[in-house]
């Protein structure tokens, strides 16, 4: 069975994401590690939404973030999946919130270099 990549391409990327979050999350048998993992994830998921929130196709970053955290959760064993979650969507909110009141810039910008 051969896979359109044109039309399939967000699946796909779901499915590699979800892999990564489980391959990750088993590798990482420390909890301390596991939680510092999850919030870099959630802050580089909060700034990738803030990049592509105006975009047309949102769906499909949606769809990837959505596959990291849930191989994520499906392979972390050694840490509560309850304070993942909680940590993940901290961290993707206050990159947000920084990314929109421009304390954290994108690199493209004017206001990068002052």
């Amino acid at each position: 069975m051969a896979v359109n990549w044109l039309e399939e391409w967000a699946e796909v990327g779901g499915l590699f994401f979800m892999v990564l979050g489980f391959i990750l999350s088993i590798l990482l048998m420390v909890p301390a590690l596991s939680y510092i993992s999850i919030l870099i994830a959630g802050f580089l998921a909060g700034r990738i939404y803030y990049l592509k929130r105006f975009s047309q196709p949102i769906l499909p970053f949606i769809i990837m973030i959505c596959g990291f955290l849930l191989g994520y959760l499906l392979g972390g064993f050694w840490v509560n999946r309850f304070w993942i979650l909680i940590w993940f969507g901290a961290s993707f909110g206050i990159s947000y919130y920084l990314h929109l009141k421009k304390i954290l810039v994108i690199f493209k910008s004017r206001n990068f270099i002052k």
